[in-house]
């Protein structure tokens, strides 16, 4: 009997210990999806990237804005298109000369995607450059 109770304890400690661990997660802020139409957030872009927030230009016609795989304030681009990104052509200029300054040691993920079955087309809305979604013509 006394072995039986000697050979439980072992693992009742292992047991008491793993439900007794309890390691808090790192604070998880969410990264945006790209399902916004909105090129960006207005927020300020941190220190040390582009100057020119794309929510700082507005625009007067289509042809100020572009849809990109790019994402403001990062090095890498978005993996897979159709790219979710519209900047306005200028802030895409400014934040292409930050990457070119500040992500040379940066190594980018690839993708091995499938044929996008839609293309992304930058317009201009109400000042903003948003992206709209067009069935993929192939060309």
């Amino acid at each position: 009997m006394k072995l039986l109770s000697l050979s439980r304890s072992p693992v009742l400690v292992v047991l008491a210990g793993l439900l007794g661990c309890h390691k808090e997660a790192p604070a998880h802020t969410p990264t945006p999806t790209g399902t916004s139409d909105v090129a960006q957030a207005a927020t300020p872009p941190p220190a040390g990237e582009p100057r020119a927030a794309a929510s700082e230009l507005r625009c007067e016609a289509d042809t100020d804005c572009v849809a990109s795989c790019a994402r403001a304030g990062q090095c890498c681009d978005q993996l897979c298109p159709p790219c979710d990104q519209a900047f306005h052509r200028d802030a895409l200029a400014e934040l292409q000369k930050w990457r070119a300054a500040s992500c040379a040691a940066e190594s980018c993920p690839v993708a091995k995607c499938m044929a996008p079955k839609e293309d992304s087309v930058a317009r201009c809305k109400a000042g903003a450059c948003v992206v709209e979604r067009v069935p993929h013509i192939d060309r």
